[in-house]
């Protein structure tokens, strides 16, 4: 009688284990929401799934190399502060053991339109609010 009990409670503290790991486990399918961080930026942040809260964000560059990790709240909120400021044209990995699949965000350059296009936009629009401030006054 004695073994049978303790090949039941042995079963069950099987059974615990089982469950406790599958529960941390836990993964979810609804994608991360994640700005584009602009270049200088220290800090990253976003929302994931609410189902996250506690599992690690982390948030490495190209080469592998972890920038910074922060823990998802339990609204789904997190924030990285990087360990150095973002470049231009740099890569970085966003992921987390909880997410569908890591994230790649890509720093760009800002554009800035060349000069030549600033002046014929100005023109345009010169030109355009003419001919508005010429028909409103032929309707009067």
């Amino acid at each position: 009688m004695q073994k049978r009990l303790s090949a039941v409670a042995l079963l069950v503290v099987v059974l615990l284990l089982v469950t406790v790991t599958t529960v941390a486990a836990q993964t979810t399918t609804v994608t991360a929401n994640i700005p584009v961080p602009q270049p200088g930026s220290n800090v990253i942040a976003g929302t994931w799934d609410p189902q996250c809260a506690g599992n690690l964000v982390t948030v490495t560059d190209s080469n592998g190399i972890v920038l910074g990790t922060a823990t998802i709240q339990a609204d789904g909120s997190f924030t990285v502060y990087l360990s150095r400021p973002l470049e231009i044209g740099e890569s970085v990995t966003v992921s987390s053991p909880c997410g569908p699949n890591s994230l790649l965000t890509t720093i760009g350059p800002i554009p800035v339109p060349e000069a030549g296009t600033l002046l014929m936009l100005g023109a345009g629009l010169a030109g355009l609010a003419g001919y508005a401030g010429l028909r409103w006054r032929a309707r009067k």
